[in-house]
């Protein structure tokens, strides 16, 4: 336990272009081919197995009559999927499904009702999918990576949902924040009937903090959580600071950052607030992820201005032993 806490037929009925149905007589072989042409023209009401499903466009652009209607007949879920890309920025289809849609009878029918939502919100014009599919985390997969639409902004905030824009990020900055996602994914599996798990993400992570000389400083991590539980031992109540490295920076930025963390430890003003300091969880990923770790260990146990013990390596598939140690939940694997 740590110490720190988702062919019509007026294309022939143009102007100019008069759709007229063909004159055969009865029985006739060609009659027949005319009139089941005309009945695809036309649509059936089963789809065609060899047609492209139709497709409604989002709405682009949200009035504020369409948007009071449709806030209106959104549920708690709704909301909830909102709220988690407000929180991340960016989201794929499978994390929205493990942080959302829950409690179904299995992975497949969670998956389906997942797709089906997340396609209306899109048709409403709440959220929207990246043009782009990636992989990375999810290992070839071509889920769809979603983010909010100004008009899902604002439905869950109209004062700032009113300078909320969306845009197509850097393959590394969407890596980033998938990984930030998963990691708030293990702290959320870990929550049990003995144990909550509160998680803050950018910005009420951040913590200020002045300097010496009285000048301003920041940390950002990438996540703040506290865990409060019981065990055989009494209550606990472990704080992290959670920081998602993807082997993009030096090693010595990585020890600049530590210094900080160490500077704000040294204030008192987050032990004053919750009685500990939380411990800095370094989580790594990446295909050199081992080497780095073993180098990042190397440096901090040499760097006698670091105190040691506020700070923990880990991979990201070590993440969850890292947070809960033997009771560490299995990570469900994606439908």
């Amino acid at each position: 336990m740590s110490i720190f806490t988702q062919h019509r037929r007026d294309e022939y009925e143009q102007p100019g272009r008069p759709f007229a149905r063909p004159a055969a007589p009865a029985g006739d072989s060609t009659n027949r081919q005319v009139r089941a042409q005309i009945r695809r023209l036309r649509g059936t009401n089963t789809a065609s197995r060899t047609a492209p499903p139709r497709t409604v466009p989002a709405r682009q652009r949200v009035g504020a009559r369409q948007l009071a209607q449709i806030t209106t007949a959104l549920s708690e879920r709704d909301r909830l999927v909102l709220s988690h890309l407000m929180q991340h920025r960016f989201l794929s289809t499978h994390q929205l499904q493990a942080f959302v849609f829950t409690g179904h009878a299995s992975r497949q029918a969670a998956a389906r009702t997942t797709r089906r939502v997340l396609a209306r919100l899109q048709r409403d014009g709440l959220i929207r999918p990246l043009e782009r599919r990636i992989g990375g985390l999810e290992a070839g997969s071509t889920a769809r990576i979603w983010q909010l639409a100004p008009a899902g902004a604002r439905v869950l905030d109209p004062v700032a949902g009113r300078s909320w824009r969306t845009h197509q990020a850097s393959p590394r900055f969407l890596q980033h924040s998938l990984a930030v996602a998963e990691a708030h994914l293990a702290l959320q599996r870990g929550i049990t009937a003995d144990r909550q798990v509160t998680v803050q993400t950018e910005p009420l992570s951040w913590r200020r903090y002045t300097g010496p000389g009285g000048e301003a400083h920041l940390i950002r991590p990438d996540l703040a959580a506290c865990v409060v539980g019981h065990d055989a031992e009494g209550v606990f109540e472990d704080r992290w600071f959670l920081e998602v490295d993807m082997g993009t920076e030096s090693i010595p930025t990585v020890l600049a950052k530590c210094r900080r963390y160490q500077a704000y430890y040294r204030t008192g003003i987050e032990q004053a607030d919750h009685g500990a300091f939380p411990r800095v969880l370094w989580i790594l990923h990446g295909p050199r992820a081992v080497e780095r770790h073993r180098a990042l260990a190397w440096h901090l146990s040499r760097t006698s201005t670091l105190e040691q013990r506020l700070f923990r390596l880990t991979s990201a598939a070590d993440l969850p032993t890292a947070l809960w140690g033997s009771d560490a939940p299995s990570s469900p694997t994606t439908s």
